[in-house]
């Protein structure tokens, strides 16, 4: 029986489609809104949505293209739920939900998040049908535009949130003090690159949230001490191209160190507690998972903990893309087989649906 699945991702500003089967991705189409947004400063909704309505009909006929499979192969669809900009994921949801009925499969609805931490199990077509070998309980580090969190991975389908930001994400506040210094949208690839030749140490910000003893986050301060940082600057001449690759440098590993001082109390915690069982490794996705910076301070964090990190084999499934929903609907696809979902036919968008959360 065929456990090839087509899957939709309209989450926020990228149009994809992808054809997975298990873990193996057979094609990943995404179409960037970035152009139609730079003039905003930002996802401007009204304008994503009407986006997605134009484009998400050839990226599904583009990814089945480039699978080389044909809707009559497929063993479902599946879709982001959310959480995700409520516009955008209407539009996924409304279509999934029409082909599903039209072709009489099961449809799948995934949680975003639940996306990005499994995107380290994604493997390229040439490994179809290899394993996946057993590597749980996983802590898996999500850091993008709209969440910063931390997942303990008991398994595929079961999940517990140890900490997440209480404001901005970290991918936010990149993007925002991108926009102080006139780094264009999105500014984080900006910053990073900027970054390299910059000194992480010319400026010195805070660390946020030190004195809580739990494992939440906050970028919020940290917008607003560089903010100010930039004013002082400005107040005594024109920002130089130097005092740009400095801000962004020290800002950039102000952000990381956030997280890591976070990760890092979490690992001393669990290291500590002999009742906990061991951790099999730390995963990283999300947008920001691209960042070389933050992998290397990531490692760096986890290597006392005799901890390796796994990242997705592709920059392409860090960013929002459909194949890593694929992946996480491959976990379910065997449920869903052997009892019947009518139901799922009915499901709506759930912008702020949380990982481990029920959809009710």
């Amino acid at each position: 029986m065929s456990n090839f699945i087509l899957s939709i991702d309209t989450s926020c500003d990228d149009t994809s489609a992808a054809v997975t089967s298990g873990t193996a991705v057979l094609s990943n189409i995404v179409a960037s809104q970035v152009e139609l947004h730079k003039e905003f400063g930002g996802v401007f909704p009204t304008v994503a949505k009407q986006a997605h309505r134009e484009r998400i009909k050839p990226v599904v006929e583009l990814a089945l293209k480039r699978a080389k499979l044909t809707t009559d192969q497929l063993a479902a669809i599946a879709v982001t739920q959310g959480p995700g900009l409520a516009p955008a994921l209407e539009v996924g949801v409304e279509f999934a939900k029409q082909l599903a009925g039209q072709l009489q499969l099961p449809l799948l609805p995934i949680n975003h998040i639940e996306g990005h931490v499994l995107s380290v199990l994604a493997k390229p077509s040439t490994k179809l049908g290899s394993q996946q070998p057993n590597s749980f309980p996983a802590l898996s580090v999500i850091v993008s535009g709209g969440h910063t969190e931390f997942v303990l991975v008991k398994e595929p389908g079961k999940y517990q949130r140890i900490g997440w930001t209480v404001d901005d994400a970290a991918g936010e506040a990149l993007d925002k003090f991108g926009r102080m210094v006139d780094l264009g949208y999105p500014a984080g690839p900006v910053v990073e690159e900027f970054a390299k030749r910059g000194d992480a140490k010319a400026f010195a910000f805070p660390l946020p949230m030190t004195t809580t003893d739990n494992f939440l986050m906050s970028f919020s301060g940290l917008k607003t001490a560089v903010r100010r940082k930039v004013e002082e600057l400005e107040s005594g001449s024109t920002l130089s191209q130097q005092h740009i690759f400095d801000l962004c440098a020290s800002f950039q590993y102000a952000v990381f160190h956030a997280i890591t001082y976070k990760l890092n109390k979490y690992l001393q915690k669990r290291n500590n507690d002999l009742t906990q069982p061991k951790l099999f490794g730390v995963w990283l996705g999300g947008g920001v998972a691209a960042n070389t910076t933050l992998r290397a301070m990531l490692r760096e964090t986890i290597r006392p903990y005799q901890l390796s990190l796994a990242v997705p084999y592709s920059k392409k499934l860090c960013s929002d893309n459909a194949a890593m929903i694929g992946v996480a609907a491959g976990f379910v696809l065997t449920e869903f087989k052997e009892h019947s979902h009518p139901e799922t036919l009915q499901i709506e968008r759930l912008p702020n649906w949380q990982i481990g959360s029920t959809t009710s």
